[in-house]
């Protein structure tokens, strides 16, 4: 999105009633705008009016990729991550569910372009960077959540893929690699913004296992190649990393 653009899109959607901040967005692992999140009060925000501006800004060739977001829930998501407590809901269009965490990534990367008088995102904004560049408690609590979850849906998946099932074995994996996303993530001291992207982040990490993505993906190959033992030799030395790992870092707290 160049300048001229985003102040069109700004000056466009500022008026719009019960809006409270813009913040320039990034998906995957990309941190750069490539989207708007909108944030407002709810009850407050007039869909009609912004389904107007929208309509008014693309008709002059200016396309708006946005997202909302009720701003309440993002304050209790980042109080929540900043007390240790990790949730995860499963919403449309997220195969491994929404972390909420990942709110609190958005508004660390997201870029303010304007906001109402009172200043809410700045305020989380500010909130954040209190804690440092990676709330410590969000970081013990995304491990020691995100470890559990591996260690159950690998344990499921393999039962499953001993007795045939080759599909279910593979979305337990899909949740088992998903979460060391999380964990590596964490490790590194480094915000996620979603489940998109986060393996190729995560293997460019310091703090990860040695060549992460591509062993993840032969993963894959094998459970398609209906080789269920291999995958899990192969699962089997990746969980072995990631404990190790995880218990370098029980090891750096305790000390």
């Amino acid at each position: 999105m160049d300048e001229m653009n985003r102040e069109k899109i700004v000056s466009e959607l500022k008026s719009i009633p019960g809006l409270k901040g813009i913040v320039g967005y990034g998906g995957g692992d990309n941190i750069t705008e490539s989207a708007i999140l909108l944030y407002y009060v709810a009850g407050e925000l007039s869909n009609q009016e912004l389904e107007h501006v929208v309509r008014r800004v693309g008709d002059i060739e200016v396309p708006i990729h946005y997202r909302l977001r009720e701003i309440d829930p993002v304050v209790d998501a980042i109080s929540d991550c900043l007390d240790g407590k990790i949730t995860i809901t499963h919403e449309s269009g997220h195969p491994f569910g929404v972390v909420n965490s990942s709110y609190a990534a958005e508004i660390h990367y997201g870029r303010i372009l304007w906001e109402g008088p009172d200043q809410p995102i700045k305020a989380l904004k500010g909130k954040l960077a209190m804690q440092g560049p990676y709330p410590e408690k969000l970081r013990q609590a995304t491990i020691a959540y995100f470890m559990k979850e591996a260690t159950l849906a690998l344990e499921n998946g393999h039962s499953a893929a001993m007795q045939g099932g080759i599909h279910y074995a593979s979305g337990s994996f899909f949740q088992a690699a998903c979460s060391w996303v999380q964990v590596i993530h964490a490790l590194n001291r480094q915000f996620l913004l979603s489940e998109k992207g986060g393996l190729k982040r995560a293997n460019q990490l310091p703090i990860s296992p040695k060549q992460f993505r591509v062993r993840v993906n032969q993963v894959y190959r094998y459970f398609a190649a209906n080789n269920p033992t291999l995958a899990y030799c192969e699962i089997d030395m990746l969980e072995s990393e990631m404990n190790e790992l995880v218990g370098s870092f029980a090891e750096d707290v305790e000390g």
